[in-house]
């Protein structure tokens, strides 16, 4: 009887142990999947954050979750809280989920534009694009762009659109020219769809998505993915941009550091190769 009682004893013992050794192997998975790298804690992004959401609404409605990432993976400017200057703020894109939230994301909230940060004096206007068409994801909110035009040819009026889009026919001659030298991108993606970048791998859990900070595309995107590309222009800017995206397809060039873009005739069918 006594024996049975103390072989009892040990197995509650050893079983004990046993859990004792589960958690602790648990809670150091972090420990060790972040060894000999410094850990950061960083604000990501859990549901969907609609642009003109405020800083405040964010931190009450639950948008956000933190993790625990390697420094080396994570921008200057990401987050880990928000602090009471960001609460007033509100982003001017959409957030996506997955996605870091970075102090660059915000900016004082307009009444009149929905959250959006339109520089005095300018006009926000948004084109879709195909992925390509926005050098691949990489056009980020902030970037300067040049805008080209290409689009079917008006028989007989040299380079003038014929304003029935890229309808396809052997008689068709096309044409591409620089629309816009020098534009400002305010936001990438409407309410609900992709163009954010992607948040680190963080350690030990489920999050999806790594090392994906130099490109906006979602991961999942092809190449006939359609985006939302907001711009600030002028009223003349806006009137040229809008009848070339109902009558053309848009292009868009990232500007690099003393990029010399300037008006010209463009290219056709038959130029191309002159």
């Amino acid at each position: 009887m006594k024996r049975s009682f103390f072989a009892a004893l040990v197995a509650v013992v050893l079983a004990l142990v046993g859990c004792v050794a589960v958690v602790l192997y648990v809670k150091g998975a972090d420990t060790r999947a972040l060894a000999g790298q410094r850990a950061v804690r960083v604000l990501v992004v859990h549901k969907l954050i609609p642009a003109g959401t405020t800083g405040q609404q964010i931190h009450d409605g639950g948008y956000t979750e933190t993790v625990t990432v390697p420094a080396t993976t994570v921008p200057v400017d990401a987050l880990s809280d928000l602090d009471a200057q960001l609460l007033t703020l509100a982003v001017t894109s959409d957030q996506q989920p997955r996605q870091l939230l970075l102090r660059g994301a915000f900016d004082s909230p307009t009444v009149h534009s929905g959250g959006l940060t339109i520089p005095d004096g300018m006009l926000a206007v948004s084109v879709s694009m195909r992925v390509p068409a926005q050098v691949g994801g990489y056009v980020q909110p902030g970037t300067d762009v040049a805008v080209f035009d290409t689009f079917n040819l008006a028989e007989g009026k040299g380079r003038v659109p014929a304003g029935d889009g890229l309808a396809s026919s052997h008689d068709y001659n096309q044409a591409t020219r620089l629309l816009l030298p020098k534009v400002q991108v305010l936001a990438i993606g409407g309410r609900g769809t992709p163009g954010a970048a992607t948040a680190p791998q963080p350690a030990a859990s489920g999050a999806t998505g790594g090392g994906g900070l130099g490109s906006s595309s979602g991961g999942g995107q092809s190449d006939t993915a359609e985006v939302l590309v907001t711009v600030a222009v002028t009223q003349d800017q806006a009137q040229r941009l809008v009848l070339a995206a109902q009558t053309g397809a848009l292009y868009l060039a990232l500007l690099g550091n003393g990029a010399d873009v300037r008006p010209g005739d463009g290219i056709d069918n038959y130029s191309l190769f002159q």
